[in-house]
Order: C-alpha cells, then structure tokens, then sequence
C-alpha cells in the first residue's frame, strides 16, 4: 500500500474515533458532585438569647428577634436549617426577656415571654410545644412563674399593695393552663382567703392544709 494512503487512513480513523468519542452521552464528562451541607447555626451558649438558636430538643432549635414592641420567634431544624414554626409576640416595658424554662419537668421547655411591668407585676404570655410546635398556653402576671416542688404545681405570687399579695397556681395541660387555686393573703389583717380553681379537684389539693400553711407566714 502506498506509504502516503496508509497515513492518510490512519488519520482518517482517529479523527473519526475522536468525533465518535465526543458526541457519546457515555463520553459525557459528569457534573461535580456537590456535597450538600448544614449551615452553620449559630448556638446560644446558656439559655435563650437574642440572634442564637437555643436548642429545645435533639431536632429543633429556637431562634427570636426583637422588633419595635414586639419578638420574632422562629423554630428551626438543627439539622439543616429548615424553618419549621414562625410567630411573633407583643411586648411593652417588660425588664427581662423570653427564656425556656422546663416548668413542668416533662422535658420539653415552656417559652415564657414577658410582655410589660406594673406595679412590680410582669404580665408573661407561655407557650407549650405540643406536636413540634410552640402553642399559646395562657397569661399570667406576677414575680416570676415557678414550679412548686411539694404539688408539681405551677405559681406565682403577685403584689397589688405594700400588704396584700396573691399567689395563683395552674396545672399545664394540653390545653394550656388551668387555674388550681387562688389565695389572697393580707398582711395587715393577717388573713388568707383561698378560691379554688377548675383543677382544684383533680390536683389533689386540700383547703385546710393550703390556708394553714399560708397562715403561717403572715
């Protein structure tokens, strides 16, 4: 075979194998992969804090911002980010801020939000979760809401003058909170008087007991 020929259909070839190669989906160079990561959350270090997820489960995280009269609330996945919840709540004057307390002790944390201060009285609006949720779970006003370790109940005491105080106890359930008792104490007549609440019953209470052991600190 003439030399010149043989190149020529050598080359020929090639370039032919070359076009083939090229316009093969299987030649298709694959897209690089991208390895799809969490962002980075930004965590508060001890309790909730403005601008930081606070985590209140393995799964989910609380994050709020603080608006002109008001808090922007978002729960979010820790995983990944994902907005799970968004609300917003009121506040006027209050001097401290939202927090998650365990009020309860059933391990999931209340969301307590301060709304304005009268009086010494703080008006605080809590939120439960309930199915991944924070929900309503009612308004109190007073000191400060506290568990009370000898009923499991949840109370607080208010002032309405340099003598008279309150002290409202609540049983939180699913439906939010329910009024156990009321006791108004006077600490110029020295003199309690007890109102029971709807939870009353069911939380085993007893009216005696209750009024002598308020009796008892006047």
């Amino acid at each position: 075979m003439d030399k010149r020929k043989s190149i020529c259909s050598g080359a020929t070839l090639a370039f032919t194998a070359f076009i083939t190669a090229c316009s093969s989906p299987e030649a298709e160079a694959p897209a690089p992969s991208v390895e799809q990561t969490s962002p980075r959350l930004a965590m508060c270090g001890e309790g909730l804090a403005e601008g930081c997820v606070q985590s209140v489960s393995d799964t989910m995280g609380l994050i709020y911002t603080a608006t002109d009269g008001g808090y922007d609330f978002r729960l979010l996945a820790l995983e990944d980010g994902a907005e799970l919840q968004s609300f917003d709540e009121e506040h006027g004057d209050a001097m401290s801020a939202p927090s998650l307390e365990d009020l309860d002790q059933d391990s999931d944390p209340e969301l307590i939000i301060p709304d304005f201060t009268g009086n010494v009285n703080t008006v605080y609006r809590i939120r439960q979760l309930i199915d991944g949720r924070f929900e309503p779970a009612g308004e109190v006003s007073g000191l400060g809401l506290e568990r009370d370790e000898d009923t499991g109940l949840l109370g607080i005491t208010s002032r309405s003058s340099a003598v008279r105080y309150g002290y409202h106890a609540y049983v939180l359930s699913d439906d939010g909170l329910v009024l156990a008792y009321a006791l108004d104490s006077d600490l110029a007549d020295r003199a309690c008087v007890l109102t029971p609440g709807p939870a009353f019953d069911a939380a085993g209470l007893d009216a005696n007991t209750l009024l002598t052991a308020c009796e008892a600190e006047l």
